[in-house]
C-alpha cells in the first residue's frame, strides 16, 4: 500500500473515532478501516476483507451472528448503505479531502451472493474528478432515503404475536376482527368500569378517604396514558397510514416500531409492524420517524438521534424519500 493511501485512510478513521453516532454503517466502517490499517502498518500488503459475517461477529458479537439467517445478511448492511455513510463524512469535510486529492470507498466482489459466493467488502481510495461547488449542492445533498425493515423481523409482545402473522395483519380476516374487538372492547369497557367506579363513589355516603383520592389519581392517570398512546393513534392510523407503535405492541428487546397501513396487490388492507430509517446526509446518524410536534405541524417527521431538532425531515411513505424541513 502506498503511502498516499494509509495517510487518507488514517485521515478518515480518525474522522470516524472524533465523531462517533448512533449507525450501524458507522460500527461496520469503524472495524474495516481499523483492522485495514492495523494489518499495513505490521507489514501485510494484502486486502483486508470482511464478509457480512464477519462484519456481524466483529460488530455485534458471535451469539447475535449466529442466529441472524444467512438471508437476513443482505438487509443488516451493504455496500450501498457502507458508501452512502462514506458520502456524508467526506462531504461534511470536503475541504480536506479535497486538498489530498483522494477519498475512500468500499470495494466489493461481484457475485450475486448464495453458499460458495459470499459478498465481501474492501477498502481502497479514488481520485477525486470533479471538485463540488458548495453554492451549487446536488438536490439531493438535503434528501434522506429511508428503508422499510422486514416486518418479520419485528419482536412483538405475545400477546400480538396471536394476532400480526410475520408481523402483517389482514384486516378483513378472522385476525383483523379480533384486532377491532380488543380496541373497541378495550374501550367500551374502560367506559363502562370507569361508569360504576364513579357511581359506586357517589352513592358512597361516606367522605372521601386519602385512599379514594389515590384510585381516582390512578383512574385518570391511566385514563389519559390509555386514550393518548394506544386508542388515539390506532384510530387515527387509517387516516395516516403511518403511526408510531403503541409499546404495548413490541417486546422489551425493541426500542421502537412503526405500524403501517397499505394495500396489496389483490387491493387488501393490511396492517404491518416495521421500522422506517433512514441516514442523516448531515451528520450520518441515524433518521427515526418522531413526533412532528412541537416544531412541526405534520404528525411525523423524521428526526436524526444526534439532532433531533436541527436535523429534521419530511417522510413519504410511498417514494420513501424525505427533504430537510426549516
Amino acid at each position: 500500500m502506498t503511502e498516499i493511501e494509509i495517510k487518507v485512510l488514517k485521515l478518515f478513521y480518525g474522522l470516524l473515532v472524533n465523531q462517533p453516532t448512533i449507525n450501524r454503517a458507522y460500527d461496520c466502517l469503524k472495524v474495516l478501516f481499523e483492522k485495514t490499517i492495523e494489518s499495513y502498518e505490521s507489514g501485510f500488503e494484502e486486502k483486508v476483507t470482511y464478509s457480512r459475517q464477519q462484519l456481524k461477529v466483529a460488530v455485534d458479537g458471535k451469539l447475535s451472528a449466529e442466529r441472524m439467517d444467512s438471508k437476513e445478511l443482505g438487509k443488516w448492511i451493504n455496500d450501498s448503505r457502507l458508501n452512502d455513510f462514506l458520502k456524508c463524512v467526506i462531504h461534511r469535510h470536503s475541504a480536506v479531502f479535497d486538498e489530498l486529492g483522494y477519498i475512500p470507498f468500499v470495494n466489493t466482489n461481484d457475485t450475486k451472493g448464495g453458499k460458495g459466493n459470499e459478498r465481501i467488502y474492501w477498502l481502497e481510495i479514488k481520485k477525486i474528478t470533479a471538485k463540488v461547488d458548495e453554492d451549487n449542492q446536488s438536490p439531493e445533498d438535503n434528501i434522506v432515503h429511508y428503508e422499510r425493515n422486514n416486518p418479520a423481523d419485528i419482536q412483538l409482545s405475545w400477546f400480538y404475536k396471536f394476532i400480526f402473522k410475520n408481523g402483517e395483519l389482514q384486516n378483513k380476516s378472522l385476525r383483523g376482527l379480533v384486532m377491532i374487538t380488543v380496541l373497541f372492547g378495550s374501550v367500551i369497557g374502560w367506559a363502562i368500569y370507569v361508569f360504576i367506579f364513579s357511581l359506586v363513589l357517589v352513592s358512597d355516603e361516606q367522605s372521601f378517604t386519602s385512599l379514594d383520592l389515590f384510585w381516582i389519581s390512578c383512574l385518570i392517570f391511566f385514563s389519559f396514558i390509555m386514550f393518548k398512546y394506544w386508542a388515539i393513534p390506532l384510530w387515527n392510523l387509517p387516516e395516516h397510514r403511518v403511526i408510531k407503535a403503541p409499546m404495548s405492541f413490541i417486546s422489551f428487546a425493541e426500542d421502537h416500531a412503526d405500524l403501517e397501513m397499505y394495500r396489496d396487490k389483490e387491493r387488501n388492507q393490511i396492517t404491518r409492524v416495521t421500522k422506517f430509517k433512514g441516514t442523516c446526509p448531515i451528520c450520518a446518524s441515524d433518521v427515526l420517524l418522531k413526533s412532528g410536534k412541537p416544531d412541526q405541524k405534520m404528525p411525523l417527521v423524521g428526526r436524526c438521534v444526534e439532532s433531533p431538532f436541527a436535523h429534521v425531515y419530511s417522510f413519504d411513505r410511498v417514494t420513501l424519500k424525505g427533504e430537510q424541513l426549516k
